[in-house]
């Protein structure tokens, strides 16, 4: 066994450095988790902020007395 890194040496000689190592990837695993869940929450929050916008725009639109009107501008504007 020769061809040994220094690195597995180490941690051979010290089972908490390879602990330690361990445990440092994984925080920064769950830190890039987190990070990446923060940003989807942000991005679904915009799109439902979005949706409701678009939602209530719609329901305006279908509203009959605005249809009414949308007609009647319409039609003076055509000359009807």
């Amino acid at each position: 066994m020769h061809g040994r890194s220094s690195a597995a040496a180490i941690e051979s000689s010290s089972p908490d450095v390879g602990w330690e190592r361990r445990l440092e990837r994984v925080e920064a695993r769950i830190e890039h988790l987190e990070t990446a869940l923060e940003g989807l929450q942000d991005a679904l929050y915009r799109h439902e902020v979005l949706d409701e916008e678009n939602i209530s725009e719609l329901q305006r639109r279908m509203d009959p007395e605005q249809i009414a009107r949308n007609l009647s501008r319409d039609a003076r504007r055509r000359g009807l």
